[in-house]
């Protein structure tokens, strides 16, 4: 959901260009709520990415699709056969593959562009004379349709949100050092992830005293729905994830937390409110993959766990100073 997202100033960058053209997206169901409902965009080709022939389906219905255009902003093997069907010149993005790996596998950082959004921009140079704007565009949610939990009682009150997960585990900031956090600090604090964080919500809040400030959401708010919660909090805290990029796109205070990845592979949030939070020495393995992992290859996860609940108390603090 997070490359997803990234790639809206791109689609913004094509719509101011070309204000009556046709802009069709393509990708798989469980990613459309992140980009139906933006501007420029005239309709969303999803594929069900829960069936074995989900896109075979959607390419058979396709064929006759012609464009001028083709932006394959994925360059997968999925995206090739997808783009292949369609008509139009095409144009990838190059994901330096290779420097990539050099800097995972030997640490030579050699990536030419900072950040991935430059490089989905070089697709479209050639052809669109708009200049990138380097800010996250997101998607508009319906406050007059929120489900309970976000009713305007809750809404009303100043709390922080604090996203919790994130596909990989090597991402997650692990859950004895949030609970480490909230124990230190006195604000309302709305704890947000999908249905397979809520055990690790629980678990939280089991650390921490009766009297806790701490609402746990976990598995009960759609993507939309928490996209509202991160615009009108004080504050987020995110791991490298979909909220990080979200929470970037609202302009306000955000701490995000890096573990296997580092910035510097290019998906750093674009915002100047963020304080980015890491291991406080830089380690050998790390990044130690470009994605995130299942489980800490080296088996210690120092990247996340040398993270110090201070830390993050005194990013809190200077972050809500700074309101």
């Amino acid at each position: 959901m997070g490359d997803i997202l990234l790639t809206s100033p791109i689609v913004l960058a094509l719509h101011k260009c070309y204000p009556e053209a046709t802009i069709d997206y393509y990708t798989k169901d469980t990613m459309r709520q992140v980009i139906e409902d933006h501007l420029g965009i005239s309709r969303v080709y999803p594929w069900n990415c829960s069936s074995d022939n989900g896109l075979e389906e959607m390419l058979n219905q396709i064929d006759s699709m012609q464009y001028d255009h083709i932006v394959d902003l994925q360059n997968n093997w999925r995206s090739r056969r997808l783009s292949r069907k369609l008509s139009g010149k095409i144009h990838r993005v190059n994901k330096e593959g290779i420097r990539r790996r050099v800097f995972v596998g030997l640490g030579w950082n050699i990536l030419r562009e900072k950040h991935v959004i430059r490089r989905y921009y070089s697709c479209i140079s050639d052809f669109c004379s708009t200049p990138l704007q380097e800010r996250i565009e997101l998607p508009d949610t319906d406050s007059t349709k929120l489900i309970p939990p976000l009713s305007p009682e809750t809404l009303a009150k100043d709390f922080i949100v604090w996203a919790i997960g994130a596909k990989h585990f090597t991402k997650r900031l692990p859950v004895s050092i949030i609970a480490k956090t909230l124990q230190s600090i006195h604000h309302h604090v709305i704890l947000i992830g999908d249905s397979r964080d809520c055990k690790n919500a629980q678990s939280i809040l089991a650390h921490l005293p009766k009297e806790h400030r701490v609402t746990d959401l976990t598995g009960k708010t759609s993507f939309l729905e928490s996209v509202e919660l991160i615009k009108r909090a004080r504050l987020t805290l995110a791991n490298d994830s979909v909220m990080m990029h979200v929470a970037s796109g609202t302009g306000k205070p955000l701490i995000s937390f890096w573990g296997s990845t580092t910035p510097e592979l290019g998906f750093t949030p674009l915002s100047k409110k963020a304080k980015l939070i890491a291991a406080p020495k830089k380690l050998s393995c790390q990044p130690c993959h470009t994605a995130g992992r299942p489980s800490c290859p080296k088996k210690h996860f120092n990247c996340m766990m040398t993270i110090k609940p201070e830390i993050i108390v005194q990013a809190i603090d200077d972050a809500l100073k700074e309101l």
